[in-house]
């Protein structure tokens, strides 16, 4: 049998208690969209189909404050930057976003989401200075170990510039978790898997793993339309993570087996994605046939 940890378990046995991530926006842009790589953004993206912060006006801590408040049952938080690319300014810039979280009471780390050409030196720096003095982890996207695949969805960034990022982050003792997704136009079940064998390979802590989704107003709404791509079926999909969580390291954490979106958010396809309680229920039932199971925490 072949168990999988969870990232939820593992910050529970951390810390000794639950632990809530709470998405905040901090202001931050994104080079796939400003102009500086692209001003397209990524064939998939539309953040806010996925992240309610992305659409969050109020400062910050002003954010992370009005989340912790309605808590209930939580005693620890970890002030998660989610929208857009967390990294992508100067030390200064992470420096007047990063500090006044990580000062809340109550907050025990952080999490930043970003590209893996978003990390130079002197931001690796600073984020080495982070991390020795609160619990870190950087989230870094991927979606594909195929340099054909970014390129067709127009990431901006090669496989070699995530291995980099990784490298740089690790030297640092920095935790790095890569984001992921499967279905994406133009890749079989070999090249997903082909993925999880290059994360495998690599010293990444944890991998956040979902469903190609079809967003409107994204580049990918009009191929799907007009019948160019299509996306996976709720099975299609297990049965692939399935075998992508075979492939993985045993001490390498899972954050997400799928994620979900809305019609109200933007949501075309897979109409699945907008009920991640049946989908998480079908999806466990296909990872207890294939003797996948969750490691409990203890």
């Amino acid at each position: 049998m072949l168990l999988y940890r969870t990232y939820r378990a593992f910050l529970t046995r951390k810390f000794g208690m639950p632990v809530l991530r709470i998405p905040v926006n901090a202001g931050f842009s994104c080079p796939n969209r400003d102009g500086a790589i692209s001003t397209a953004g990524c064939a998939f993206c539309d953040n806010r189909s996925f992240s309610p912060a992305a659409i969050a006006e109020d400062p910050a801590i002003d954010q992370l404050r009005a989340a912790m408040r309605r808590a209930r049952g939580y005693g620890a938080f970890i002030a998660y930057l989610q929208p857009f690319t967390n990294t992508y300014g100067t030390v200064d810039r992470l420096r007047s976003a990063f500090e006044p979280l990580m000062a809340e009471p109550g907050v025990v780390g952080l999490a930043a989401g970003t590209r893996p050409d978003c990390l130079p030196s002197e931001v690796c720096d600073y984020l080495a200075d982070v991390n020795r003095r609160t619990y870190l982890c950087m989230e870094l996207g991927l979606q594909s170990g195929n340099d054909a695949t970014l390129l067709r969805i127009n990431r901006g960034h090669s496989v070699a510039d995530f291995i980099h990022a990784v490298d740089e982050l690790h030297t640092r003792g920095i935790e790095t978790a890569a984001h992921v997704i499967l279905g994406l136009p133009g890749e079989d079940r070999g090249m997903m898997l082909s993925t999880a064998r290059l994360l495998a390979s690599l010293p990444v802590a944890g991998v956040k793993i979902h469903q190609l989704m079809i967003i409107k107003g994204t580049a990918l709404e009009s191929e799907y339309r007009e019948g160019r791509i299509s996306v996976l079926s709720l099975d299609e999909y297990a049965g692939i993570l399935a075998d992508f969580l075979a492939c993985l390291r045993p001490d390498q954490l899972v954050h997400r087996v799928v994620a979900e979106s809305s019609r109200e958010t933007g949501l075309i396809a897979p109409a699945w994605s907008a009920d991640k309680t049946a989908a998480i229920a079908q999806i466990h039932r296909v990872l207890g046939s294939r003797e996948i199971k969750e490691l409990q925490s203890r």
